[in-house]
């Protein structure tokens, strides 16, 4: 996949960090096009996708909340992924909150005709439903939606079928679930390998559910919430997480997942850059990680830190 469109989503309606709508337009400060460009992908800017602000969008019902711009939302985020990827490139949808996977993962299903995995880093579950959701937030839902779960408006972004089937979901690094979304994952047998099993069983025992999965599908998405990262590494995601991956641990996730070469769309979500104190370090490690799941190597992050002194 040597040709990528990144599309900015600059949402924060399914969230209750308002901050994070700064985030796509905050990875063009920092040259994502440029970087990109270098590292050997061909870059077309498809700018960002529009967005109401949050003080013109009612609440609506408690159970999903802003649902109607949402939706709205993440359906011209679709035809945006859907267009990319039955043109045989890739997509880069940068966040936002994390409801905007509903959309960008939509599209790309659609558009390579359901042959699609997902790979999903992520400190949550984000595997509840409108009946299950102790918030009433969509960002704690798309996972749900995307295997066909939960509330049909939902459900049924840019089509009535599944977009993901459940057993083309693995899961990675979550810490912090729901109880409903542990009932979920045990009746669907979903795949999702915890911060915990890394913990104890070893980087040796997720690599085989990786190939397994990319065995098993055509093409991969990855969907990335900043909050799977340590802190000291990514201070700047929307909700930090002092008990994330390593460096060292996402840095060989990416690049192995990379090296399928099946990977043709990427969503970093999550991206508080006011939260960013440290010159834009989260900034620069995701688009470092970015280029790493197309499968394009480059050492910005280790750059950056010695040109900072940090």
């Amino acid at each position: 996949m040597d040709t990528v469109h990144i599309i900015g989503v600059p949402m924060d309606l399914g969230a209750e960090n308002p901050d994070v709508r700064l985030g796509p337009d905050a990875y063009r400060k920092h040259d994502i096009a440029g970087k990109l460009a270098k590292a050997g992908l061909h870059v077309i800017d498809q700018n960002n996708v529009v967005v109401k602000p949050r003080t013109d969008v009612p609440v609506g019902s408690p159970k999903m909340r802003r649902a109607e711009e949402v939706i709205r939302v993440c359906e011209d985020t679709a035809k945006l992924t859907e267009a990319a990827t039955r043109a045989g490139e890739g997509a880069v949808v940068l966040g936002g909150d994390h409801s905007i996977c509903l959309g960008a993962v939509s599209g790309a299903s659609v558009g390579l005709d359901g042959r699609l995995g997902l790979i999903y880093f992520d400190a949550h579950g984000d595997m509840n439903t409108d009946e299950t959701t102790p918030t009433g937030n969509i960002h704690g839902m798309q996972l749900a939606s995307l295997m066909g779960f939960g509330a049909p408006e939902l459900a049924h972004v840019h089509g009535k079928q599944v977009k993901i089937r459940p057993e083309n979901l693995l899961h990675i690094g979550g810490s912090d679930f729901d109880d409903s979304e542990l009932d979920l994952i045990k009746r669907e047998n979903l795949q999702a390998f915890t911060l915990f099993d890394l913990l104890t069983k070893g980087m040796g025992a997720l690599i085989p559910l990786i190939d397994d999965l990319a065995a098993r599908v055509d093409h991969l998405w990855v969907s990335l919430d900043l909050d799977a990262i340590d802190v000291q590494y990514a201070p700047g995601a929307g909700m930090q997480n002092a008990k994330g991956l390593l460096y060292r641990e996402i840095a060989t996730l990416a690049e192995y997942i990379g090296q399928t070469q099946k990977v043709v769309g990427v969503d970093v979500v999550e991206y508080n850059p006011l939260q960013d104190q440290e010159h834009g370090k989260t900034a620069e490690l995701a688009i470092e990680l970015i280029a790493a799941f197309f499968n394009k190597r480059h050492n910005w992050y280790a750059q950056y830190l010695e040109q900072n002194k940090l």
